[in-house]
């Protein structure tokens, strides 16, 4: 059984109306329009997908939806999801696509989705979607996800590194955090989880993640095949990895003209993997996850979340994390400034570009004109 769980859908119809995504989706529209004009999207109808599955001998795509900020475009999206599951029933997957932050009408449209045969939520991109994981919207969602026993894919990026478009600056600690709080909720990680596979070495990492899956979605784009596997596989769990190729992205842009889901799993097919744990990665771990087989193994974890927050604190003491007391007390976060202690995570990473940082933001392309020229003006009066 071979199953891509990391699948988009971009028709050329899509490409057509770019320019009206500009202002309502500026970030989704900046991935597949950058300004260079060098996109490596490939644009692809639902006949010519199915007919590159037959070519690869894939049996099943997962599709993705996009990190969308309006709630009506993940509305519609959704629509075009469930179209193309009842139309390819054997062949296709879907999880929605859902803004969290639209609070009552998320939930709404989750449930709607769910009872439309959809598998699960994601691709969700806290950074682009503007949200944290530890936001109530969120967590009220996930809590859903929980209850239906499906899964939330999340986009993930290192944080080290060289700047691309789509690289989001969201911490790897959030979605450790997310695991710990929420430790029946199964996730998976796009993108090798940024790396965050890594610290599963730690025995109470592996234990506090255990609900955690990782995807391979871009990985050539990302890190050299053979190296990350084997790395991999000295870290997790291989029941843990799920094949995906964020098709039809081109991930082999030096080489690829056209979507193609044959170049990565030719270079997949050259790797030295055992029998069983090429046939669990490439298809058996991701009919398990999303319910196709199953292997009479209960995967809730079966570890206690952290502790919440609750009021009956009456002290501080001085091991007491500064998140938890400004939460708690939130007239101490004036007192914690006195003493320059910052009671949030903002982090701005050195590789974020003014224009990227802008669409997560949801600015329309008037606005971002308007930011540079002010901060024009600015260098302006600083010139000697």
């Amino acid at each position: 059984m071979k199953i891509d769980a990391h699948v988009h859908y971009t028709p050329p119809s899509l490409k057509a109306r770019l320019d009206q995504l500009a202002d309502a989706e500026p970030y989704w529209h900046l991935l597949l329009n950058p300004p260079n004009g060098r996109s490596i999207q490939g644009w692809v109808d639902d006949d010519t997908m199915i007919r590159h599955m037959d070519e690869a001998e894939i049996e099943r795509v997962v599709l993705v939806g996009e990190y969308f900020r309006q709630h009506d475009n993940c509305v519609q999206r959704n629509d075009q999801s469930i179209s193309l599951i009842k139309k390819w029933p054997e062949r296709i997957l879907a999880l929605a696509t859902i803004q969290p932050s639209a609070g009552q009408a998320a939930m709404d449209e989750l449930n709607r989705c769910l009872d439309g045969g959809l598998v699960g939520v994601g691709e969700l991109n806290p950074y682009a979607q503007g949200f944290r994981l530890d936001d109530p919207d969120f967590l009220k969602l996930a809590e859903r996800c929980i209850e239906a026993n499906v899964p939330i894919n999340l986009h993930v990026s290192e944080e080290v590194g060289g700047y691309y478009l789509g690289k989001s600056t969201t911490p790897l600690r959030h979605y450790y955090e997310l695991a710990c709080r929420l430790p029946e909720l199964k996730l998976i990680l796009a993108h090798w989880g940024g790396g965050l596979f890594f610290y599963e070495m730690m025995p109470r990492v592996k234990r506090q993640m255990r609900n955690v899956w990782y995807d391979t979605a871009a990985t050539p784009l990302l890190y050299p095949v053979e190296q990350i596997f084997e790395t991999a596989l000295t870290c997790l769990d291989h029941r843990k990895i799920l094949h995906g190729s964020d098709y039809p992205l081109l991930i082999y842009p030096r080489t690829m003209k056209e979507a193609d889901f044959m170049p990565f799993l030719n270079e997949m097919a050259q790797l030295p993997l055992t029998d069983e744990i090429r046939q669990d990665v490439m298809g058996l771990n991701a009919a398990r996850l999303f319910g196709l087989i199953g292997d009479g193994v209960d995967h809730r974890a079966e570890i206690k979340p952290l502790k919440p927050k609750t009021q009956e604190l009456t002290a501080v003491s001085s091991m007491m994390a500064v998140s938890t007391v400004a939460d708690i007390w939130p007239e101490s976060r004036d007192l914690f400034g006195k003493f320059h202690i910052p009671t949030t995570d903002t982090a701005v990473p050195s590789w974020e570009s003014i224009q990227q940082a802008a669409a997560a933001q949801g600015l329309t392309r008037q606005q971002l004109d308007a930011l540079l020229e002010a901060l024009n003006e600015i260098v302006t009066q600083d010139a000697p």
